[in-house]
């Protein structure tokens, strides 16, 4: 294999793959589905045979999806493959986009009260105040290296919404939510910012088209500023002069104090509006319109880069059980079976195991032991070297340091390379004593003193029961195949 299973944290996949992937991972984890872990080996097989020893994990895990899916579908006829995309529904941007070019078309009905343009319109100045309050947060939720940026929890909502109509069931919102959560975040982004643009584009075509029609004057008028035309003054200096000086000369303070509304009516007087409409348009294409496109782009950028690249999460157990399967088809095992163990039923039982593990039967090796003896089989020289090595014993046996203990001991310094566990069978001990469970557990706990002393660890099981997930894990911690 071309990668450890054990460095590998993400993998990279188109946005179609990891959907297919994914799609998978929910089909396996459906507790009412007829799937096996041997069936789910034998699709880890297939897949490592199809792809080859230098495959990618990238590739091995699209070909056992394929593979795995057709198989659930063959033994389960009525399960239909679950539709999963990770795109958010195409509606949902669109009417938010179409929802804000409504919102600024009435929003201009509110700037400009009939035909009058008032300078300090709080619709207009409160669409630039909130359009660089929320510039600023960005920058500094990007100071602080957020995987996504989220300004009053609007994105979170969007995407709350986004992702269960993407999904539509329940369970499997919530199974990959972490998952896509990145991928969508930036799909409602993207949404927010071609709204905000939208609606800028809304007041500017009102404004537009009503000027075709309208002959609009313009001025100001204000509760708190009316004696003060000096701060009015500044203000429209401040906010349209800087940016705006070269479309034209902008009045002086005396011109300004002239251009509130009750002079002018008073005065029989009306100032064409067409020129600081052009420094509106201008404000809001320069602070509102262009940002949110080039914001808008940039998201565009990163959605791309996720459909070609998407990273897909390994690190779930899901992944690291298929991945030390994989790992497992190159290797091999040697059971050593003690006299007392010596029968097929406890053998069998063994297989189921090691199938479990991900092991490749053919590659399990049975040797016979007697652990009394000073000699090992001559069998596991012949066979080659194993990977791991499982020493079965019976727990109707007592331990002695100086019988079984001096085997081990053997054992592990000829194969210190090696991983070494005691499987220890309780089902004969059990079936004598198991009315008195704190025998059961006095005999666990002295064959757990005798491992410990050799320095081997030791598993507990039952070979008159199907495998069950507490000893596997067990198993894998044992032999180094889980941390």
């Amino acid at each position: 294999m071309s990668e450890a299973y054990t460095n590998i944290k993400r993998g990279r996949f188109s946005l179609k793959d990891a959907e297919t992937i994914t799609q998978v991972k929910l089909l396996e984890q459906t507790p009412t589905l007829s799937w096996e872990s041997s069936d789910a080996n034998r699709a880890t097989r297939q897949a490592a045979l199809a792809v080859g020893e230098d495959a990618s994990t990238s590739a091995f895990l699209l070909a056992r999806a394929r593979i795995a899916e057709k198989m659930i579908i063959a033994k389960n006829p009525t399960v239909k493959p679950i539709a999963l995309r990770f795109t958010p529904p195409a509606w949902i941007n669109a009417a938010l986009i179409a929802l804000a070019f409504v919102c600024g078309l009435l929003t201009d009905q509110l700037a400009s009260e009939h035909s009058r343009i008032n300078l300090l319109s709080l619709p207009f100045f409160g669409v630039l105040l909130w359009n660089i309050l929320v510039y600023i947060m960005l920058f500094i939720s990007g100071l602080r290296h957020r995987p996504y940026r989220d300004f009053l929890g609007m994105r979170t909502i969007l995407g709350i919404l986004a992702k269960t109509l993407t999904t539509k069931q329940r369970r499997i919102a919530k199974s990959i939510r972490s998952l896509i959560e990145p991928f969508v975040m930036h799909f409602v982004a993207r949404a927010f910012h071609l709204a905000a643009f939208a609606f800028i584009a809304g007041m500017i075509c009102s404004v537009l088209l009503r000027g075709v029609g309208t002959a609009y004057t313009v001025g100001w008028e204000s509760t708190w500023f009316a004696s003060s035309p000096e701060i009015v003054y500044q203000i429209i200096a401040l906010t349209y002069g800087v940016f705006t000086s070269f479309l034209g000369p902008m009045p002086n303070i005396l011109d300004v104090a002239n251009m509130r509304f009750d002079r002018l009516a008073v005065n029989s007087v009306d100032v064409s509006a067409s020129l600081w409409i052009l420094r509106m348009i201008f404000m809001l294409l320069i602070f509102v319109a262009v940002p949110r496109l080039l914001l808008a782009l940039k998201h565009t950028f990163q959605i791309s880069k996720l459909a070609r690249d998407f990273p897909l999460d390994l690190s779930d157990r899901y992944f690291n059980d298929i991945l030390r399967t994989w790992r497992s088809e190159e290797m091999s095992l040697d059971l050593l079976v003690s006299d007392q163990t010596d029968n097929p039923k406890n053998i069998e039982s063994v297989y189921r195991f090691a199938e479990e593990l991900g092991f490749n039967l053919s590659e399990v090796k049975t040797h016979h032991w007697n652990p009394e003896s000073d000699e090992l089989p001559l069998t596991m020289d012949a066979q080659g070297k194993s990977k791991q090595i499982w020493i079965l014993m019976n727990a109707t046996t007592t331990p002695e340091q100086e019988v079984q203990g001096e085997a081990l001991r053997q054992l592990k310094a000829k194969f210190d390379t090696r991983p070494l566990a005691v499987l220890i069978d309780m089902s004969s001990y059990m079936s004598r004593f198991g009315d008195f469970g704190d025998r059961t557990e006095s005999r666990k706990e002295l064959w757990r003193s005798f491992c410990e002393a050799v320095g081997v660890p030791a598993v507990f099981y039952h070979s008159g029961v199907r495998p069950d997930q507490q000893t596997c894990d067990e198993l894998r911690l044992a032999t180094g195949q889980a941390q």
